[in-house]
């Protein structure tokens, strides 16, 4: 099997040469056509040829010789220009899939591995993309350091500029790197004559001739769509331009490949296995009866199992459009050997042998009648190529195995690559391997496992643990990874996944041991492993066996078995605890696609329908079309949830863009699925009928600037109350909720000194805690146990009393759905984040979005599919009230209509405690004694609150409950005052006189002062004096203003401290009643009271006026110098309260 080798394909070394020969001697020739869904973009060799010199004269100037380039372009002809002109500027072109804006989280890790590995400085790409990568340099800093080429924007004439490099038949031209693993990428160094022999060793095996004509919708960026697809035309000669096609194109519809045959007469055009099934599936007889496949001479199959099912289905289904059998022509090939290493004889129709299975298992191919039990069909991939040496190895043994025995598969011939990137000792085993009796080599090494039978090669399996779906590799243990953290009651380590053949198609199975200790729905977790796998490996799942801890295959060493895992799922000895598994694809044509389209159209706005009767039916035509494409229950399918959720994976999701295309007989993106991320958000967007909203989600329109805001909700929990009733009859019975730091916190007996100059110790022991924030209803919030266990408790409390805020203002979440509604959130501390990253067992690929502050509001938005703006604010001690005032501004500039205020703070780690105790903040016994003159220091405390605005107008329109109204608010900094830290007076004074100003209110009016009021002997006096200097102007000596503090009650809630005194005034100006300051005996002797027009309240008395507007002001100050006021009005004339629906349906109501 070694015939003498010939250097023929060398008569032209390199690429450049040959594109320049094409471009010299058939310069007005179209080289390549692309169909584009406009129409069909043909290009010339003398046109390519110019664009690849100018782009190689640009990479020149840049000094880039000798570099390597990644190539980010969608599939089309800035492509093969790009790739070209790396070639030509004498640059190593490094292919790769440009990232997808709708995937980042799955698409982006890999090319960032990619370019780490190739050490790439430049990126090529179109000025389209180019133009969105500020976005990606925020996600991935990296690709800012790249020079980034938008070569569709090349100046004019550069291409005279270019000089020919000095490249060789043996110079590298560029890095191929194979699909499969994120963390490892191994680049195949492939040269021009690696190249020029293996283009050469096709067009013999494959009988290529002048007028032969390719057609290619495979990605530009695998080998087999690259080298086979355009690089094979162009070395074959061939007189007739290849047609070229986006793979989204195939996707969304697989029969436009097949007209593509017919139409342009192709001879020479394949798939993966994968590809031949899909258009069985989607294709009608009468779709079939109208084409003419007569003139397809090589139907080649390769990057996946080859099955025997498939050939027959497809030759049974388009004999009538002129297939032949004979057309089929598998074969085998790989990156490591440039492309192909094997393939059959044009003339004859596939060659294929029915095996016994189990002597196949031990190594032996014995021959078997057909259909007799245990026994595989195999189908022949073909000879090997005419100078290959082929061997079969036994890969323990390193012997050579006779005809019929099983061993890997070892090549040799000029087509094997020089080896992988900068990895010598991976490139010693693989591309350096030896005989071990004769020493005969170097061979290259495949890794796949096969037998030859009278000069046929057949491959059986795999040597490594591959899983190829789709004729992409997939690593079994990246699989695995983020299969156990889909889950907490998933045993890490513990799983096996491998694929197995059903229906002729290769499927993905899941062997997991389960921890029992936690419990576990079974479709709970089947839904977790289908929705990890699909959403971070686009892929569907199959079968989930979910077995006891303990049971799983494994070596004695304790390394996982899959092989014997995989076969005890085969033959049913696995005992699983329970067993989930899609049904069986279902051979029925999909649902008719050709019929007439729905009446679509946009619903009267008058008659405002909830959903109207054509989004119900795109509804079920979506769900009934989902279940057909994965092989699942219609009834497992929610509308409402994301379609990552329900295990949609990018192949399903441009499938069904393409048969919603036919059934509307409309253009539809290939990314539809991902803009619309829902059944039910889809069906909407194409029945064109907008999320029915609360009357204030109109179009925005920009408000008068002194346009006051309505509080219509809201919802808390703080220490010692879980919701605003229960906050307002603990301000009223001036309970005090400070207590001793439970002990699920931290250990008092190890951090606790009184001692302040005691090393990480803190000097004090109580804090303002709630009850029970590791407890959180997920499943209400549609969230995965394993995703809602890396979640801060911070995001919980705050999804959670979001919801409540707005069944206290009447508005249901889905009526907000689709609407500007802004989400404002105050959140400074990430206790849980800081302890998840740190801890290598919980640093998953959902702790950086559970542990973010963005994430906070951010997942607000997302959960209730908000759409107007979304912000966490840290100002420290003022964040929730910096953030009430941004909500303001955002409302009455029509940037959103609702607004969402959050605030939140949770303590789960001594060491803030343990530094504000070492700065002095802290107070000893645990108590804020606001203004009394035995303050030393306030108490942490924790707690959420949101409230719920609308522009007043607005809300009176609507009928809206009011609870306040926000007058006006301010925010300044003060700047290069004493000390970072240390308050400014002046700084306080200005902010409140711009807040009063804005709500048009003088402060003479106020009656009330919620006060920042932490009990500090700093900042006690300054706050009083700056009080006392704004509120004196024009205010009767009779009329003194009452200042209070709330973290007497529940201590400083930090970044939640103005909410929870947002809500307090907002309570009390409903009520008219101003409850107590605790803790407040003898006034600090360092505020001269008698001077100020200040008085504390240090009991419950009613609101200080009897008619007139009721006013107060809220006060916060972040200790970095941020400063806000927030001031409020009473608001008398509220309507009979509109109840909203019946209570007991939020998160965690029983």
């Amino acid at each position: 099997m070694a015939p003498a080798p010939s250097h023929g394909y060398l008569e032209i070394p390199t690429l450049i040469d040959l594109l320049q020969q094409r471009g010299a001697t058939r310069a007005g020739d179209d080289a390549y056509i692309f169909l584009e869904d406009d129409g069909a973009l043909p290009v010339t060799f003398s046109e390519l040829d110019r664009r690849a010199r100018a782009v190689g004269a640009l990479l020149q100037q840049q000094s880039a010789v000798g570099e390597r380039a990644m190539l980010l372009y969608p599939p089309g002809m800035d492509y093969v220009a790009g790739f070209f002109g790396c070639l030509y500027g004498g640059v190593v072109a490094v292919p790769a899939y440009p990232p997808d804006p709708s995937r980042l989280e799955r698409t982006l890790p890999r090319l960032m591995a990619i370019v780490r590995d190739s050490q790439a400085t430049v990126v090529l790409t179109t000025s389209f993309i180019l133009s969105m990568a500020e976005g990606l340099f925020e996600m991935a800093p990296e690709l800012s350091k790249l020079r980034w080429v938008a070569t569709d924007d090349v100046a004019a004439g550069i291409e005279s500029a270019w000089i020919k490099p000095g490249v060789g038949a043996d110079s590298l031209a560029f890095l191929q790197y194979t699909s499969g693993s994120t963390g490892t990428p191994k680049g195949v160094m492939l040269s021009h004559a690696n190249l020029m022999h293996n283009l050469e060793a096709a067009k013999q095996k494959m009988g290529g001739h002048l007028g032969t004509r390719f057609v290619s919708w495979l990605p530009p960026y695998h080998d087999m769509g690259l080298i086979g697809g355009i690089l094979s035309p162009l070395r074959w000669g061939c007189e007739r331009a290849a047609v070229m096609m986006s793979p989204f194109t195939f996707l969304k519809r697989p029969m436009r490949w097949l007209e593509a045959i017919s139409e342009y007469q192709g001879t020479v055009s394949g798939a993966p296995n994968f590809a031949f099934d899909l258009c069985v599936r989607k294709s009608t007889p009468e779709q079939r009866q109208a084409l003419d496949l007569s003139s397809w001479e090589v139907a080649f199959s390769g990057a996946e199992p080859i099955r025997a099912e498939t050939l027959d289905r497809f030759v049974e289904a388009f004999a009538p459009s002129g297939f032949r059998r004979e057309a089929f022509y598998p074969c085998y090939g790989l990156a490591e050997n440039t492309l192909i290493a094997a393939g059959g004889a044009k003339v004859e129709a596939p060659i294929e042998r029915t095996v016994e299975v189990e002597p196949l298992e031990r190594g032996r191919a014995v021959s078997a009648d057909m259909g007799r039990p245990g026994t595989r069909r195999l189908i022949s991939s073909g000879r090997t190529l005419s100078d290959q040496e082929l061997l079969i190895v036994d890969p323990e043994s390193l012997t050579a195995r006779a005809d019929g025995e099983v061993g890997e598969i070892w090549l040799k011939s000029p087509s094997v690559a020089q080896g992988y990137w900068k990895r010598p000792e991976e490139s010693e085993r693989t591309f350096q391997a030896r005989v071990a009796d004769t020493g005969a080599g170097p061979f290259l090494r495949t890794g796949d496992l096969g037998f030859v039978l009278d000069g046929e090669v057949f491959i059986s399996a795999r040597l490594k643990d591959l899983v190829i779906l789709h004729g992409r590799n997939h690593y079994p243990q990246d699989l695995e990874a983020s299969v156990e953290q889909s889950h907490p009651a998933l045993r890490p380590g513990c799983n096996a996944a491998f694929s197995v053949e059903d229906a002729g198609q290769e499927r993905l199975v899941v062997v997991q041991e389960m921890d029992t200790r936690h419990a576990f729905d079974v479709n709970e977790v089947a839904q977790a492993v289908r929705a990890a796998v699909a959403e971070r490996h686009s892929v569907q799942l199959y079968g989930l066996a979910l077995i006891p801890a303990g049971s799983i295959h494994k070596t004695t060493s304790g390394k996982i078995q899959r092989r014997a895992t995989k076969a005890a799922w085969l033959d049913g000895t696995l005992e699983p605890l329970h067993t989930w598994r899609a049904e069986t694809p279902s051979e029925a044509p999909p649902a008719p696609v050709a019929s007439a389209p729905l009446s679509v159209g946009v619903a009267p706005v008058s008659e405002a329908p909830r959903v109207s009767a054509t989004v119900r039916q795109l509804e079920a035509w979506i769900v009934d079309a989902l279940a057909r494409a994965m092989n699942v229950s219609a009834d497992r399918l929610d509308v409402a949830a994301p379609f990552a959720e329900l295990g949609v994976d990018s192949v399903a999701g441009v499938q069904l863009v393409g048969d919603l295309e036919a059934k509307l007989e409309r253009k539809l993106p290939p990314t539809l699925v991902w803009d619309f991320p829902s059944i039910e958000a889809l069906a909407r967007h194409l029945a064109d009928v907008a999320p029915e909203a609360a009357p204030a989600s109109v179009a925005p329109r920009e408000l008068a600037s002194e346009e006051p805001i309505a509080i219509i909700g809201m919802g808390c929990r703080f220490p010692g109350a879980q919701n605003p009733q229960a906050f307002w009859r603990l301000l009223l019975e001036g309970q005090d909720a400070i207590r001793e730091v439970p002990a699920d916190r931290w250990d008092l007996g190890e951090y606790y000194d009184p001692d302040p100059t005691a090393a990480g110790k803190m000097t004090t022991r109580w804090g303002g805690f709630l009850d029970q924030v590791d407890r959180f209803d997920r499943s209400f919030f549609g969230l995965s146990p394993r995703e809602a266990s890396r979640m801060d408790p911070q995001q919980r409390l705050l999804l959670e009393v979001a919801w409540e805020a707005l069944e206290d203002a009447g508005l249901p979440a889905e009526r907000l759905a689709g609407s500007r509604t802004g989400v404002f959130v105050g959140i400074s501390t990430s206790d849980f984040g800081a302890m998840q990253l740190t801890s290598r067992g919980l640093a998953d690929a959902y702790a950086g979005t559970g542990g973010a502050l963005s994430i906070a509001a951010n997942r607000i938005s997302y959960v209730l599919d908000l759409r107007g703006p979304s912000l966490a604010v840290d100002t420290a001690c003022s964040s929730s009230l910096v953030a009430t005032h941004l909500a303001c501004r955002s409302l009455r500039a029509g940037e959103s209509t609702v607004a969402l205020v959050g605030g939140v703070n949770v303590m789960l780690s001594p060491a803030l405690t343990v530094n504000f105790s070492k700065a002095g903040f802290m107070a000893p016994d645990g108590r804020c004694k606001a203004f009394d003159a035995s303050a030393n220091g306030y108490v942490r405390g924790e707690g959420a609150g949101v409230i719920v605005l609308k522009p007043l107008s607005r809300a009176l329109a609507d009928g809206d409950t009011i609870h306040a109204v926000i007058r006006g608010s301010a925010v300044n900094q003060d700047g290069r005052s004493n000390g970072l830290t240390a308050p400014n007076r002046f700084a306080q004074e200005a902010v409140l006189r711009a807040a009063y100003r804005d709500a048009g209110v003088a402060p003479s009016q106020v009656q009330y002062i919620e006060a920042h009021g932490t009990g500090t002997s700093l900042g006690d006096p300054i706050e009083a004096q700056a009080l006392g200097a704004v509120l004196a102007e024009g205010r009767s000596p009779e009329a003194p203003c009452a200042i209070g503090s709330v973290k007497s009650n529940i201590g400083h809630l930090e970044a939640a401290a103005g909410l929870a005194g947002i809500i307090k005034v907002a309570l009390s100006l409903r009520h008219g009643m101003v409850p107590a300051s605790l803790h407040f005996q003898t006034p600090n002797p360092h505020i001269p009271f008698a001077e100020l027009p200040l008085r504390v309240q240090d009991r419950l008395l009613p609101w200080p006026v009897a008619s007139g507007p009721r006013l107060a002001g809220v006060s916060s100050f972040g200790f970095g110098g941020t400063n806000a006021h927030v001031v409020l009005e009473a608001h008398d004339a509220s309507p009979a309260r509109r109840e909203p629906g019946p209570r007991g349906h939020g998160p965690g109501q029983q």
